[in-house]
């Protein structure tokens, strides 16, 4: 290989890796969200689908729709943040206590995808808590850790 042509090839190199090099690494962030959830749907007798309006850091306002299943006072839910920005998905794990008709969870949530600004959003370990009536018509929730994009 001459000279030229291995100047040609480092050139084409560099320019094709360019973009990949200069986005920017993924950084921790606070999370610190909460907002009120409304039941929308009840797909079936332990089933809820509940939305509403999260604000906090860092993403800011969004709208939130939460599908939760609820087994032996353990709840699976799986989630979308939905915000001007872009959206986050992720799922969550709270155990549910009754203290007559008011609902608590507490439990942890994983963040695993995003899209524009948050599109390589992960987290793990993240304090999900959320208390409302057992009827789940009304739930304040709140999500507080570190996400990483």
């Amino acid at each position: 290989m001459n000279a030229r042509h291995a100047a040609a090839t480092l050139l084409a190199l560099t320019i094709a890796t360019a973009p990949a090099a200069l986005a920017a690494a993924p950084r921790s962030r606070v999370l610190n969200a909460s907002g009120e959830l409304t039941r929308t749907a009840k797909p079936g007798p332990l089933k809820s689908v509940q939305a509403g309006t999260i604000r906090g850091t860092p993403f800011g306002s969004g709208r939130m729709v939460l599908h939760s299943t609820l087994k032996q006072a353990r709840v699976t839910s799986t989630f979308t943040l939905t915000t001007p920005a872009g959206r986050v998905s992720g799922r969550a794990t709270a155990r549910l206590t009754l203290d007559g008709d008011t609902a608590t969870y507490r439990g942890t949530a994983t963040i695993t995808s995003g899209t524009r600004r948050f599109r390589r959003a992960t987290a793990t370990n993240i304090r999900f808590t959320g208390k409302g009536p057992v009827s789940a018509k009304r739930t304040s929730v709140s999500f507080t850790g570190r996400v990483r994009y």
